[in-house]
């Protein structure tokens, strides 16, 4: 009877013991990373005319970076395939020394893709292709990592063109 009581026992409690060791080994879907662009212009860039600013999320840069201007600018889906995630764009102004732009990245985006449409290119550096950072997807070290995929870049923007520039 004990030895019937003690089998009945342990195989009700066996099954939830092995289904949490189950579930306490699966990762978790990673957060979606956010990004924060900080553009900081010259008061005379473009020569006094807005500077259109284009930023694409996208799942890898090769077509980006392969692409050329007037195929980006006017027709980006067609350049950049099934690479191209998501599109947006703003203005930079005369007199407008600075934009942030903050957002949620899409799970599938690698890089950003930032492109400034000058008047005149005159070898500008026109275009830029920052990488998202690699967030480490470990469950147990989710409490300890400082950095959750999160993009964080200064942006200068000028008549040479746009640079990236340390924080």
């Amino acid at each position: 009877m004990a030895q019937t009581y003690f089998r009945v026992g342990l195989a009700k409690w066996i099954w939830p013991f092995l289904l949490l060791l189950l579930t306490a080994c699966s990762s978790s879907k990673p957060d979606i990373a956010r990004y924060n662009l900080h553009f900081q212009a010259h008061p005379s860039i473009n020569s006094g005319a807005p500077l259109k600013v284009r930023v694409m999320l996208l799942t890898s840069d090769a077509e980006f970076m392969s692409a050329d201007f007037f195929t980006l600018q006017n027709q980006p889906a067609t350049a950049l395939g099934n690479t191209l995630l998501n599109n947006q764009q703003f203005f930079l102004m005369s007199g407008q020394l600075s934009k942030t732009l903050s957002a949620k990245s899409l799970p599938d985006a690698r890089f950003i893709g930032i492109m400034a449409e000058y008047q005149k290119l005159d070898g500008k550096v026109w275009r830029l292709a920052l990488p998202f950072p690699d967030s480490d997807s470990s469950s147990f070290w989710q409490f300890w990592k400082s950095n959750d995929g999160e993009l964080n870049a200064n942006i200068i923007v000028d008549d040479a063109g746009m640079r990236p520039v340390k924080q």
